[in-house]
This record gives C-alpha cells, sequence and structure tokens, in this order.
C-alpha cells in the first residue's frame, strides 16, 4: 500500500494518492484542475489511476476531477448530496469501493458543506478499522472547516452539523487513526490550521480545540470567534465546481501585448495587475494598475480581485514567468488571461503613456514623521484584525485589505497623508493600489511593513 500527497503551495492545497501495489491499482482524493503530476505520478510507478474521490463541492480551487476521469477512464466518486452536473458516481454514507484490496469507505461529515464526505481507507491485511481518514475540509489539523461559506442563512445549519461531524463522527473513529487532511497552514478554509502534513484521530481530540466543547454553544463560539473575512472568489468556484469546469486546453493561452493594446484593454474593462515588486510598482506603474507581485502570495491576492467578469492583463518583471502565473490562475478559475505587457514599462513610458507612483517610506522614516509632525499624517493598518489587536501603531486604523478589495471604505479623505502598513509591505502595496485606483493622492507605503517597524524598536500598543 502507498499513501503519497501532492502539494500545492500557492492553494496550501494537498491531492492524495492511494495505490495497491499488487494490482497496480491507484485512486485520487482531491485532484486539482491541472492533473498532468498526477497521471505522472502512476506512470512513473507503472500504476494506473481506477477512481477518484471528491470530499465536497470546493470553494478555494477548481477541481481536476472530471477532467482527471475523462483523462483515465476512471470512475469520479462523490456525495449524492452534492448534485453535481457532470458524470459520476454518487455515494451514500458507509458506501465501499475498493482499490484493488484496499477499501475506500465514504464516511459522512457535513458540516464545512452540507454533501461533505470523507473517506476511510481499510487494509484488510491490517484488519477491520481504518488505518486513515482522509478529511478534506472538514477536519485540519489543530483546526476544522469553517461552516460560514455558504452564506449567514446557512451557517447555523452548518455548525450543527459540523459539531456532530465533531463530537460524533470522528471522535468514534480509533485513535490511531491517520488524519490526512485536505489543506495546511495558509488556507482560508479554516480559521488558524496547522502546517503538520498529518495527524491522528487521538491527537487531534487532545489538542484540537474544536474537540474541546461539550455543548453546541460553545463549539459554535470556539469555531467561529476570530474568523477572518472569507476570500471574495469562494461563491464562484462553488458554481464552477458544481456545474464542472472548462478544460483546460480549450481555454486562451493569453500573448505578449503591446502598450497600444494594454491602453484599448484597459479602457475596455480589463484589469491591469502588476505583478512585479513592490519597490518596482511604487518606481511607476501603469495608472489604474493594482498591485499583485509573482510569488508566494500572488494567488492570494488575485482571489480577492476575483475578476471573473473581465480580462485581466499583467505587467511583469520576466516575461517567462507568465507561463506559470497562467497555470496558478486557472486553478482558481481566474481563465480570461489576455496577456501581458510586453517589454514591461519600459515600453510603456517609452510609447508615451504616463507612469503613476506609489511613495515609499522606511518604518523609521513614519516614526520620525509622526513625531514632528503629530496627526498631519495617519496610518492605515491593513492587517487582519487579530494582527493588529496583537500590537499596532498607536493612533493607527485598522481596515483589512481584504476588505477594501471588495469595496469597503477608508475612513480617510482621498487627499489625506496616508501611510499604509502591514506585516512587510506587500500587502500594503495591494491595499495602496486599491485606494490609489479610487482616487487616493497622500498615500505612502510603508517599506518592511510592522515587522521593520518592530525591529527598530520603535513603539507599539496593543
Amino acid at each position: 500500500m502507498i499513501v503519497d500527497r501532492l502539494f500545492t503551495p500557492s492553494l496550501s492545497h494537498v491531492a492524495y494518492l492511494i495505490a495497491d501495489e499488487a494490482s497496480g491499482e491507484v485512486g485520487v482524493v482531491d485532484p486539482r484542475r491541472d492533473i498532468q503530476c498526477y497521471l505522472d505520478w502512476a506512470d512513473a510507478r507503472g500504476l494506473h489511476i481506477i477512481a477518484i474521490f471528491e470530499t465536497h463541492v470546493h470553494a478555494d480551487f477548481v477541481s481536476g476531477g472530471k477532467d482527471l476521469a475523462e483523462a483515465t477512464g476512471a470512475t469520479l466518486y462523490a456525495s449524492r448530496l452534492g448534485d453535481q452536473d457532470f458524470p459520476h458516481h454518487p455515494l451514500d454514507d458507509g458506501d465501499d469501493v475498493r482499490v484493488g484490496s484496499l477499501i475506500v469507505r465514504a464516511f459522512w461529515t457535513p458540516g464545512h458543506t452540507p454533501e461533505h464526505t470523507s473517506y476511510l481507507l481499510i487494509d484488510p491485511a491490517q484488519g477491520d478499522d481504518p488505518v486513515a481518514v482522509f478529511t478534506g475540509d472538514a477536519l485540519f489539523v489543530g483546526d476544522v472547516g469553517r461552516p460560514d461559506l455558504l452564506g449567514a442563512a446557512r451557517t447555523q445549519e452548518l455548525m450543527s452539523q459540523l459539531f456532530s461531524t465533531i463530537i460524533q463522527r470522528f471522535a468514534s473513529l480509533p485513535d490511531a487513526t491517520i488524519v490526512y487532511p485536505g489543506h495546511t497552514a495558509g488556507s482560508s478554509c479554516g480559521k488558524k490550521i496547522g502546517d503538520a502534513p498529518d495527524s491522528t484521530i487521538g491527537a487531534e481530540k487532545r489538542t484540537n480545540h474544536a474537540f474541546q466543547p461539550t455543548t453546541e454553544e460553545a463549539f459554535a463560539s470556539a469555531v467561529m470567534t476570530n474568523m477572518p473575512l472569507a476570500p471574495t472568489y469562494y461563491p464562484e468556484l462553488k458554481r464552477v465546481n458544481k456545474v464542472g469546469p472548462a478544460a483546460l486546453a480549450e481555454l486562451p493561452l493569453g500573448e505578449a501585448l503591446t502598450a497600444e493594446a494594454v491602453v484599448a484593454a484597459q479602457e475596455g474593462g480589463a484589469l491591469v495587475v502588476d505583478a512585479r515588486t513592490p519597490a518596482a510598482f511604487g518606481a511607476g506603474h501603469i495608472p489604474g494598475a493594482v498591485f499583485a507581485g509573482w510569488g508566494a502570495n500572488f494567488l492570494t491576492w488575485m482571489g480577492w480581485f476575483a475578476p471573473y467578469d473581465r480580462e485581466t492583463v499583467f505587467v511583469l518583471d520576466d516575461p517567462a514567468v507568465f507561463a506559470d502565473l497562467r497555470t496558478e490562475l486557472q486553478r482558481i478559475g481566474l481563465d480570461r488571461i489576455a496577456g501581458y505587457l510586453d517589454g514591461g514599462m519600459t515600453a510603456w513610458t517609452e510609447a508615451g503613456y504616463p507612469a503613476q507612483t506609489l511613495a515609499q517610506e522606511s518604518a523609521s522614516d513614519l516614526a520620525a514623521q509622526l513625531g514632528e509632525a503629530g496627526d498631519a499624517i495617519r496610518v492605515l493598518d491593513v492587517r487582519n484584525a487579530s494582527e493588529f489587536a496583537d500590537d499596532h501603531i498607536e493612533g493607527a486604523v485598522n481596515v483589512f485589505v481584504g476588505a477594501i478589495a471588495q469595496g469597503a471604505e477608508v475612513p480617510f479623505d482621498v487627499g489625506e497623508p496616508l501611510a499604509v502598513i502591514c506585516g512587510t509591505g506587500y500587502r500594503s502595496s495591494v491595499a495602496a493600489s486599491l485606494l490609489q485606483a479610487r482616487g487616493y493622492t497622500g498615500l505612502v507605503n510603508v517599506t518592511g511593513g510592522m515587522t521593520a517597524w518592530n525591529e527598530a524598536d520603535l513603539p507599539v500598543e496593543a
């Protein structure tokens, strides 16, 4: 028996491959949209994929289950309660699927979603008890799946289901059962997911906050207190994964665009995204562009912008990253990618188009300015509420950058001098770009953010 995990860092997502070497059969749990990695994994071992298991209708990434089933001839299994519109085999609680000699048993675990199904892995050679459970987004290391993604009207119903799932369903499994979660730290499908690759039921019963309450009321408080805002794109991917995504081979590739073509695209409603560094964006960018620097945080913030209703155009430091950037976007269903500015900002300015700047200021310079000028400059802290509560600059106002991306107002005049700060300078660049696109003119991005502020031993309050 082989159980292997393929991790997608930008999504904090884990897919699992379950193999019975004797028969050569493989099952895949929760594959992502670009499926070649699963085909390569099986081919390298001389195995073949015969089953695909979906834990639920995902909100945070586009499922590759449909495409993987078509590419391999495997059967796609999912809960009958998911009511998905593409070919699949619906499962009831307790239904068994064979992968060679191994048994994969559907184990209903609603709460994150009504149809959520975990999968018990049973190796008859080791006995009748499950050796592992693939928990999807129901149970994580140190956390549980959030029950609020279907809207306020459904949250209480899902909370009750989640309480039963944790306290009755998961707690009933043997303590030695290995827990293989669908996400690790960094996903917004939970509140504060641990970064360990796996756990056990016994360890979670001892240490996971969701297993400790004995009443549903206390459980709801433990789960929802300090729950962060959900990314903008989640409802759209619920729809995509219910009807089935378009095949990747059918999507436009995007192309190198002249400055003139970028202007025309922007005038036609396209969103221009500057994926360079915060410093490069500050030095000069296309007016109206928003910042989402290429790297570990890129996909997160593209999900907050969620430009599903229009095309996107990118400004890059290196056009060689465009293919990887496109793949990342397709993983969350952002398929309307027009291309990138050929020649970057150099080509833009050489074509005679104006550039906009965003002033950059160090933490020390901001401290000196605050000391000298008093209220002449205000501070907008765009970290999440829990970060702000831990420590912040005296007098700073907290509005989470994700809320700004969703249209939240900030309590400052458009021409007021305003220093925007986050943890490192990345999220503040995102927020400042959004505010600049709204017409704010007195913006300064604090380089290094609160990390630099604290390293300089500057005063904070909590």
